[in-house]
């Protein structure tokens, strides 16, 4: 039963890391599978895939190498030099999702019951900062709470959508299938190495939470499936009403702006909680190094999500089209490094 407990807070701590903005405002649906046509059901088909391998592959050298830290985690695997210059990129990334998604927040905030932008900012911060005071458990916690919120959240507002989809949708559908684009492989590759960046450094510091190679196996596996199968209810849903989001900056909230009120709360609910879990996410990847280096951490800590907010001055829509695909290349030779040392891990395991 406390395996089960572990593997589950586990796959939801993944989970909670990927789901982001990002994913929950159909924006990377729209953009890395639905231009695609019916070609990116297959991309995501492969995304469910590749996040089961590469958490599997985090999970079990965690477990086998007793890593505590990232720097644990990289350093056998690059060296020193690459593993440093991987550290401060990564660093250098996850501030940049934690500013996003505090301005997120904002912009959300604003957008819908117009209050002040900075006000939204200020509220996404402070309970990031509450989070961030109880270390690994907060974060542990609100990923428990949350990540379960988000699968069935966005799980019930595919499912009512094409419950009372409309014939005209489906008429763009099948006009969608013939969608002459189809580089669908290369595109969920590179998908997956961006959303992995913060994932990985995440999985790093839940040493403590597996406890033997099932866990690692069955947390990355349930992890996995949720993703695929989440990314595909709503890939299609944005296939589907492809005609009416294109160029929107969050599809997901135009298409269920169509709907009743109450759907409209459920799928902001579901939207705020992905910022909160990305911001959470990545602010602790930084967070955990200053508590490594700082005797009075909590003020570090204050200092950090102080100037998060102030960089979050430059905007979402900002820092998300100008930063992310850049460091999907740089997750990309991440990925292929740490899954040539995990074949190898498990070739010299079996040679035992």
């Amino acid at each position: 039963m406390d395996n089960l407990k572990n593997i589950l807070k586990i796959a939801f701590v993944y989970i909670g890391t990927i789901i982001g903005a990002g994913f929950a405002s159909g924006q990377e649906m729209l953009s890395f599978f639905t231009v695609y046509g019916f070609n990116g059901v297959y991309g995501l088909i492969l995304t469910g895939f590749l996040f089961f391998v590469v958490g599997w592959a985090v999970l079990e050298l965690v477990q086998g190498q007793n890593v505590e830290t990232f720097k644990d985690f990289i350093r056998p695997i690059t060296g020193d030099a690459i593993g440093t210059s991987l550290e401060w990129v990564i660093m250098a990334f996850m501030f940049t999702c934690f500013c996003a998604m505090l301005a997120g927040g904002g912009a959300l905030l604003e957008q819908r019951f117009g209050w002040p932008y900075l006000v939204g900012v200020i509220v996404m911060a402070i309970a990031c900062y509450i989070t961030f005071l109880f270390d690994v458990k907060g974060v542990v916690l609100v990923n428990s709470i949350l990540a379960p919120i988000l699968l069935i959240g966005c799980l019930l507002l595919g499912l009512y959508i094409w419950i009372f989809r409309s014939s005209e949708a489906f008429y763009n559908l099948s006009v969608l299938l013939f969608d002459l684009r189809n580089n669908w492989f290369s595109s969920a590759l590179i998908y997956v190495s961006y959303n992995t960046v913060t994932a990985i450094v995440i999985l790093t510091t839940l040493h403590k939470y597996v406890i033997n190679k099932k866990t690692a196996f069955f947390s990355a596996l349930i992890a996995g499936v949720s993703l695929g199968m989440l990314g595909i209810c709503l890939g299609i849903i944005t296939l589907i009403n492809y005609n009416s989001i294109q160029g929107v900056e969050i599809p997901m909230l135009t298409i269920v702006m169509q709907y009743a009120p109450l759907i409209q709360y459920i799928y902001i609910l579901v939207i705020i909680a992905a910022m909160f879990t990305t911001a959470v996410a990545n602010g602790y990847g930084i967070v955990a190094k200053l508590k490594a280096k700082e005797k009075d951490s909590n003020f570090g800590i204050f200092i950090f999500v102080m100037m998060g907010v102030l960089v979050a001055q430059i905007g979402f829509s900002t820092m998300v089209s100008k930063v992310y695909p850049v460091f999907g290349y740089i997750g990309l030779l991440e990925l292929i490094l740490i899954l040539m040392y995990f074949i190898k891990y498990k070739t010299n395991q079996r040679k035992r």
